[in-house]
């Protein structure tokens, strides 16, 4: 008998273990992808936790309006920053006293700011 054109059960399970082997493959590579932009974004956070403590260490000096930039660098050599990131990235901290519109009171408003080779570079870093 001719069974030409027909999809026997060996071939639709094989079927389906393959399709499954794919989606686990790509779901796999997509967790990687978010699980690493989360350690560069809590290391940014990390980077404005070092900053808020340099502040008040340093004892800075900020005006209505104006900026600081902190280094990581600076943070790292001052034992404000410890993931292993501090050694592959560039980055800094813009510390800005903001006029808080809601309050008419002025605020500092930390903002980091990171590069780490090709991997990941937080929107708006700049190289000045």
């Amino acid at each position: 008998m001719n069974n030409k054109g027909v999809i026997t059960r060996g071939m639709a399970i094989l079927a389906a273990l393959i399709l499954i082997v794919v989606l686990a493959i790509v779901f796999t590579i997509n967790l990687g992808k978010s699980t690493n932009v989360n350690k560069y974004k809590d290391f940014e956070k990390e980077l404005v936790t070092g900053a808020q403590n340099y502040y008040v260490i340093k004892n800075l000096d900020i005006d209505e309006g104006e900026e600081k930039k902190i280094t990581l660098k600076t943070l790292s050599s001052s034992n404000l920053v410890y993931s292993d990131l501090k050694d592959k990235c560039d980055g800094y901290v813009i510390i800005t006293n903001e006029e808080d519109f809601s309050s008419d009171k002025y605020v500092l408003v930390y903002n980091a700011y990171i590069k780490c080779g090709k991997k990941y570079m937080t929107a708006n870093y700049s190289e000045y």
